[in-house]
């Protein structure tokens, strides 16, 4: 017991010798009993207090009413979680679908067979034609070659336009 009401064991003691001196050893007695019989009554009505109180609280319809009320809180947090939930699926769901439109519009504009490798610029290796190639016909007296490879279409021959007589 470090303090009681701010007064430390040393200066109770002190309190009590003071006591002694002006009561007298017949009044410390008295006094003694007076205070114990206090103390006791004072315990015996707090304990009556609080008993009494206790009993009021579980037999009163408050206390029920304070447990349902508990109940419909958890209940909401339960509903506000799976609500949560749903809405996450929702929107995952959402972008999920919203990026493989996207995909799908990028993909629409590729040409279909075009490989990643022919849209690089061809080395100097692959830029002079090699077995790479294939003669596939000839047209007005032009060759015409073919890149096997590659899904490039090839370039169209040059036209023969006739001059315009104006």
């Amino acid at each position: 017991m470090d303090s009681f009401f701010g007064i430390g064991f040393p200066e109770l003691v002190l309190i009590l010798i003071v006591a002694g001196i002006v009561m007298g050893p017949e009044r410390i007695g008295q006094t003694a009993r007076w205070l114990g019989r206090t103390t006791a009554q004072l315990q015996k009505i707090s304990r009556g207090f609080i008993r009494q109180l206790n009993h009021e609280l579980d037999s009163s319809g408050d206390g029920q009413a304070l447990k349902e009320t508990m109940k419909e809180l958890q209940q909401l947090r339960k509903e506000l979680t799976d609500l949560r939930g749903e809405v996450t699926q929702t929107t995952q769901q959402a972008t999920k679908a919203g990026r493989q439109a996207f995909e799908d519009i990028n993909n629409s504009i590729k040409p279909p067979n075009l490989k990643p490798s022919a849209l690089a610029a061809p080395s100097p290796a692959e830029a002079t034609p090699s077995a790479k190639t294939e003669t596939v016909g000839e047209k007005n007296g032009v060759a015409e070659t073919k890149d096997v490879d590659t899904a490039v279409p090839p370039m169209p021959s040059l036209l023969d336009v006739p001059d315009d007589p104006e």
